[in-house]
């Protein structure tokens, strides 16, 4: 068959040497009849048949010749191709768009801008504008720093019906804007979105704060009572409502706000957040000694909390090896370098022969890092050592784990003044992992953190699930908590009609962590059932349970909130943190369901350069998949 093959090219060059076209095309059909897959001989055929004006079989040939291109990344010859084709089929913007993917390849930006604006125009003018969104996207791509181009994709997709994803570029576009302190166009932004997703709170919560800004206080309370209602506990909400009450000119409202949003924030232990709310409290009302007391306890707890291991008189370094690693890690910290702080200090303990300075540091990374239970682990390895700083060290563990604060400061109104009162320090018994966690939640209970109590019973679940006293309990908070949800917020109606929930309702309606485990949820995942799935993982911390919570979002088949829960996971997270991996290879997923073919390429480089032995030949699968695409 060589020979043969041989034979007819020379044949074919012969005729074209004597000029004459037809016979060349006669041998060369004849080669491809020999080799269909011989890609050269194809173009040749391609480009004899544009000559002679058969538009249509040059095109075929041509076509085909491209694609092969493309799936083998041969960029730079297809270019060549798609030209002759955009000659043949000006009114195809699928070829501008794989032209301008040549370009962008071999790095000719401007020509991938030109055609990718090309295909886009032909989209829009065909009434097409999710395939516009394409080119559009494309085009933001190769254009980050235009923020314009990202919109006109939400416009886009938003024309085109596909509102889920238009509203998660538009958040898109929000977040790059207030990262560029540009506060004026995150809210004229979330005002437009807000016509196709009038309910979504993010958007209402920014529409809120710009309209806020502005002076427009009564348009902010109408986004904002929405957004109260789908989440009435969320801090950013809370803040702003109270901020627009203030600004109608209702301060009692505002008061009872700012009381409120202290409470949320002490039991998500921001004891920071719970002072400044309450500060803001004080300055509304300034005589009122129930915010002045809680204030005091705020800002008590902010100083103990303050007070890090570090600073402790027997976790002091005792020579200098362990003194630079123990600076070193601090100046870390304190510019957010938290992965060097945490590389610094493992790599000082692996070789270290007096490690409690340098635990107390990694306690106090893990802190910064907002990975309290590891690093209440590591706290834990110093308690044998602290002497009389124990109480010290347990009492900063308790503010940590959220524990009610009855220890410590507490307050007296007589004669207006705040007082300590050292009978109310309980014993070394009450600090949480020296009691168990039915007496635990009975505690918290009583201190009034019901929230924490459920908790506390729910572990205490975990370990004797037929525990029919605990179940009473909690059967008994649910209803109580059911029971106050039917009264009227405080907030949209008279002031003195209801008052707000003590305890935030999901925590009581869904099994947290100690009623179910992630197990289960994977396990409920599996079958489609994602609410449930939801219910029991949204409670739990780190990075796997978020992987599971983005998995239940995707059986729910709500793509924008497991997109949202895996970058901002990711993000917090360490590359050392052994969910890593898969939370790299779910991300990568999630893009690829929102056509973010490149951002998903880009994550599964790197997962296999990071971990590769991590579900190796389902990433290599997946990165071919995207090469294709992306072509």
């Amino acid at each position: 068959m060589s020979n043969e093959r041989q034979q007819l090219e020379q044949e074919a060059l012969q005729h074209l040497n004597r000029g004459s076209v037809d016979g060349a095309l006669r041998a060369y059909v004849s080669i491809l009849r020999l080799d269909p897959k011989d890609r050269r001989i194809r173009q040749k055929v391609g480009e004899i048949y544009l000559k002679q004006g058969k538009t249509q079989d040059a095109e075929r040939h041509l076509r085909e010749v491209a694609e092969g291109l493309l799936k083998e990344s041969s960029h730079r010859a297809a270019v060549s191709v798609l030209k002759q084709l955009v000659v043949i089929r000006p009114d195809d913007p699928q070829l501008q768009l794989d032209l301008g993917d040549c370009y962008l390849a071999g790095s000719y930006q401007q020509d991938a801008r030109a055609a990718f604006d090309f295909a886009l125009r032909g989209w829009m003018s065909l009434g097409k504008p999710l395939l516009a969104a394409k080119a559009a996207r494309r085009l933001a791509e190769s254009s980050p720093a235009d923020l314009t181009l990202r919109l006109r994709v939400a416009e886009l997709l938003e024309a085109g019906g596909d509102i889920a994803s238009a509203v998660a570029t538009y958040r898109e576009v929000i977040e790059e804007f207030r990262r560029r302190g540009r506060t004026d166009e995150v809210g004229r932004i979330a005002e437009a979105a807000l016509k196709s997703a009038p309910d979504d709170v993010p958007l209402l919560l920014d529409a809120a704060a710009a309209r806020v800004q502005q002076g427009e206080h009564k348009r902010a309370l109408q986004a904002l009572q929405t957004a109260f209602m789908a989440a009435p506990r969320d801090p950013r909400t809370l803040d702003l409502l109270a901020q627009a009450f203030e600004g109608v000119g209702q301060p009692e409202r505002a008061l009872k706000v700012l009381c409120e949003l202290g409470q949320v924030l002490q039991d998500r232990t921001d004891y920071a957040g719970e002072a400044g709310a309450l500060r803001r409290a004080a300055a509304l009302a300034p005589d009122d000694r129930d915010v002045a007391s809680r204030l005091a306890r705020a800002e008590d707890r902010v100083g103990r909390l303050e007070r890090k291991l570090t600073q402790l008189n027997f976790l002091q370094p005792a020579d200098e090896v362990t003194l630079r690693s123990v600076v070193r890690a601090e100046t870390f910290i304190r510019f957010g370098m938290l992965d060097r702080a945490e590389r610094e200090l493992k790599e000082a303990l692996s070789a270290s022969t007096s490690p409690l300075p340098l635990q107390a540091g990694m306690a106090e990374v893990l802190v910064a890092a907002g990975r309290v239970p590891e690093a209440l682990t590591w706290m834990e390895r110093t308690l044998p050592h602290a002497g009389s700083e124990r109480d010290v060290v347990l009492d900063r563990m308790a503010l940590l784990k959220g524990v009610p604060a009855s220890q410590g400061a507490t307050t007296s109104v007589e004669d207006d003044e705040l007082v300590d009162d050292p009978a109310t320090e309980p014993p070394a018994a009450t600090i949480p992992g020296n009691e168990d966690d039915e007496a635990m939640g009975d505690r918290l209970a009583r201190a009034g953190d019901l929230a924490g109590a459920v908790l506390a019973w729910r572990r205490a679940l975990a370990e004797d699930p037929l525990n029919e006293g605990v179940l009473h309990k909690i059967s008994e908070l649910r209803n109580a908590s059911r029971a106050r949800e039917v009264a009227p917020s405080p907030m949209f109606h008279a002031p003195e009609e209801g008052t707000f929930a003590e305890i935030e309702p999901e925590l009581l309606d869904g099994d947290s962590d100690g009623g179910g485990s992630l197990d289960e949820a994977r396990a409920l995942v599996a079958v489609g059932q994602g609410a449930a799935a939801l219910a029991i993982v949204q409670g739990m911390d780190g990075l796997e349970a978020r992987v599971v919570e983005a998995q239940a979002h995707r059986a729910c088949n709500d793509i924008p909130s497991a997109l949202e829960v895996m970058r901002e996971a990711t993000n917090d997270a360490s590359d050392a943190d052994p969910a890593y991996p898969e939370a790299l290879y779910e991300l990568a997923g999630l893009y690829t369901a929102t056509q973010k073919h490149r951002s998903a390429l880009r994550l599964l480089e790197e997962l296999r350069d990071l971990a590769p032995d991590h579900r190796a030949s389902d990433v290599e699968a997946r990165i071919r998949g995207l090469q294709m695409l992306a072509r």
